[in-house]
């Protein structure tokens, strides 16, 4: 396995350059430990476990993002397998997107112009579909990222995957507020529950979506169970809006002050 040793600078270029390759941060934990502790200074912490929960986090937004959209909108899902996978990094060290190292996808059985197609792998049917997007989005990706960030500093095991649960149910509700063609909440809460709550799924029971409705419109927010530690951070509120410490009645209040807000 290649070190910092090796390679004292790769990092922190690739950093600074704006993607890396999210294999080889998983496969080399001095690498991680750095893109863990650059995370930290962009967000103003010198926790590493604060740092490492809230990195983890944000990846899964960023690795999910386009799987989820694929799913739901038109079964096809990208293959987000780390070894797929370049994450793309903002100014502040945060993974703010990810992109592919080639264009395989998965789609079902029908879908004829996906089957003409050579970067797709057709799969039998939705359940199979949902089956393939577990095992590239989690089993292939974020479950190493859970295991690597939890081997690298103390934070557990439980608290990663409610970050990545929220993450990935954080893209489920983020298409019902599109602001052209919002998905209908009652067709994506299932989609949500389908692909987070299956039997033995790390991310089963995690996080829950639920419905708001504001103006005339209905859209999804989510509610986790385990805490991301983002209170930690300089200046941050005690409980963010998904924050399982937040009484109901206080967590609608601020999500209709959020969405009375300009621009939401």
């Amino acid at each position: 396995m290649n070190t910092s040793a090796a390679r004292p600078a790769g990092i922190e270029e690739d950093l600074q350059g704006l993607d890396a390759a999210a294999g080889r941060l998983l496969d080399d934990p001095a690498a991680l430990h750095r893109a863990v502790q650059a995370f930290g200074r962009g967000a103003g912490t010198g926790e590493t476990g604060v740092a490492a929960s809230l990195l983890c986090q944000a990846w899964a937004v960023a690795v999910s993002r386009t799987a989820i959209a694929g799913l739901v909108g038109r079964r096809r899902v990208p293959d987000v397998a780390a070894a797929n996978t370049r994450l793309v990094f903002d100014a502040a060290r945060r993974p703010a997107g990810a992109a592919l190292v080639s264009r395989r996808f998965a789609a079902v059985v029908g879908d004829d112009e996906a089957g003409a197609d050579p970067a797709a792998e057709i799969v039998l049917d939705d359940d199979a579909l949902f089956a393939w997007t577990r095992a590239r989005l989690f089993d292939g990706h974020l479950g190493p990222l859970v295991d690597a960030l939890h081997d690298l500093v103390p934070v557990g095991h439980r608290l990663l995957w409610g970050n990545v649960a929220a993450a990935v149910a954080g893209r489920f509700a983020a298409l019902t507020g599109l602001p052209d063609h919002p998905f209908d909440p009652d067709h994506v809460l299932p989609e949500a529950a389908r692909l987070l709550d299956a039997p033995g799924s790390p991310t089963a029971g995690l996080a829950t979506l639920f419905p708001v409705t504001h103006d005339g419109a209905t859209r999804l927010f989510v509610r986790r169970r385990t805490c991301c530690l983002r209170y930690r951070l300089p200046d941050a509120p005690p409980t963010c809006l998904s924050c399982r410490l937040l009484s109901e009645p206080e967590r609608h209040r601020r999500l209709h002050a959020r969405l009375d807000a300009p621009g939401e």
